[in-house]
Parts: structure tokens; C-alpha cells; sequence
């Protein structure tokens, strides 16, 4: 046994301890200052309180799939839920995020004071907070349920914003999204909304390209604003140290490739 198993038990009860039964999904605000005892999460499980017993005491590995409800119902910080994984021996999922994850009031901070558009997205692409900047240039980006991917590949104002979108915008993204639903099931899914469209359907199986991410790419976009020609735009992404779910999105003016002389735009 590795010294750090003996501790996992002890923090899964603290980890309980942090929240009333009314924390959790679907319960009763009148149990509002119940506590989560082991019976609770028996009961949440689907399982007998032994066989939790045994789970939490670590004489029985907790599955992925317990560890990812047992994480869901305990609002489970990333990396709480790497150390859970570890603990139990199973593969470490490749995107660990809380279910509702929260803007850090420092990262909001951050893109707010940022002199161009940015906004925060989480493991699925979706996009939880905007800069002002980025409502004003993207209006789409600031609507409920806004999801990068999504809103870039299907037809929409998210696409209708991206200059030569087939040539510098949907290759890299579909690159993005396909070395991502390899191993994410939230991503598969946005693979099966975004290939209803014939345009991006076609686009899926006639390219092969795959790859982390496609930031740090430079491509035209139509930006709100005076002015017919598209923008030039450098897309970057950075990753919080301290919330690792979460990405920092800009897009930072850039000179087009094709006429390095001409001046930044945007």
C-alpha cells in the first residue's frame, strides 16, 4: 500500500462533510442541515450502505463510473477527482471538471481587464464567461449555452463571423474536436450535433487531421463594427494553473499573413 492510500478515506469523509444533503442534485431544501453520511451516498448510489463502506474505506476500488457520480455529488474539485482516480487505480479521464463549474472572481477579473475579446470556456467548449469586449465583437459568444465548437461549425452567427471559414476556421476545429471525442463522451456528442450539417459532415470525413488544440492560429473574421473587410485575428488559449477545466480564450489584432506590411486591425 503507498503511504498516500491510508489518506483517502479520511478525505472522502472531510469531502462529505463540506456539503448538507440539500447540496445535493434534486434534494429537498427541507433537509437542508442533514448531513451526507455514508447512508445518504448508499442511497444516492443506488447500493447497499455496506458496499459504500467498503468503497469509501478503500477495501473495495471504486469504479470510473462511481468515481464520477461520487464526484458529481460531492461537487468535487479536478483535482480531488485525479487523486480519487489514482486512488482507485483506474485511467484518469483526460477532461475532469466540476459538473456546474464557477468563474473564479480572479480569472473574470483577468479577462475583463483584458484590452480584447476573451472569454472562458470549459472542458466541453462551452463558454461560461465573456469579456465586454468579446459580447460587443461576438455578440454570440454572451447567449445562453454558447458553445465554441458549436457555434463556429454550424451554420449561425458564430459561423457567419468567420471569414473563408472553410479554409482557416473548420480544419483546425474539427481537428480539435476530433482528437477530443476519441476520449470524452460530451464530445462525441457535439461530433453527432455538428456533422447534422451536410457542409461539416463532408468536411469530417474527407479530412484525418487531429491534434490538442488549434490556438495559436491567425485567421480573418467579420467583427461588429464599421468596416467590410474581415479582421485578422490571433486565437490563443491559456490554461489556469489553479483551474485546469477551465481555458482563457482571446483574440488578440494581428497582421494578415498574406500582407505582413499592412497594419493590425480590430
Amino acid at each position: 500500500m503507498r503511504d498516500t492510500d491510508a489518506d483517502m478515506p479520511a478525505l472522502l469523509k472531510r469531502w462529505r462533510a463540506r456539503r448538507t444533503v440539500a447540496d445535493l442534485p434534486g434534494a429537498d431544501p427541507a433537509h437542508s442541515d442533514d448531513p451526507v453520511t455514508q447512508t445518504v451516498m448508499a442511497q444516492e448510489l443506488g447500493i447497499s450502505e455496506h458496499y459504500y463502506r467498503r468503497l469509501e474505506t478503500g477495501r473495495r476500488p471504486m469504479s470510473s463510473d462511481t468515481i464520477a457520480e461520487v464526484s458529481r455529488l460531492l461537487t468535487l474539485h479536478p483535482d480531488e477527482q485525479l487523486a480519487l482516480y489514482r486512488w482507485a487505480g483506474r485511467p484518469v479521464p483526460p477532461l475532469l471538471s466540476p459538473i456546474a463549474p464557477e468563474v473564479p472572481d480572479d480569472l473574470r477579473d483577468h479577462i475583463d481587464r483584458l484590452p480584447f475579446p476573451a472569454l472562458l470556456e470549459g472542458p466541453d467548449f462551452g463558454i461560461i464567461a465573456v469579456n465586454r469586449r468579446a459580447a460587443r465583437a461576438c455578440p454570440w459568444t454572451a447567449e445562453p449555452g454558447a458553445n465554441v465548437l458549436v457555434d463556429l461549425l454550424l451554420p449561425g452567427p458564430g459561423r457567419d463571423q468567420c471569414a473563408q471559414w472553410e479554409e482557416h476556421w473548420a480544419p483546425p476545429l474539427l481537428a480539435q474536436l476530433r482528437q477530443g471525442a476519441l476520449v470524452n463522451a460530451a464530445l462525441r456528442a457535439i461530433v453527432n450535433q455538428v456533422c447534422e450539417d451536410a457542409q461539416v459532415r463532408e468536411l469530417w470525413h474527407r479530412t484525418a487531421d487531429l491534434r490538442r488544440h488549434a490556438y495559436g492560429t491567425t485567421r480573418p473574421m467579420h467583427l461588429a463594427g464599421p468596416g467590410p473587410d474581415p479582421a485578422w485575428v490571433r486565437i490563443l488559449g491559456w490554461q489556469p494553473l489553479h483551474e485546469p477545466s477551465l481555458r482563457v480564450i482571446t483574440g488578440e489584432p494581428a497582421r494578415s499573413p498574406l500582407d505582413p506590411g499592412r497594419p493590425a486591425t480590430g
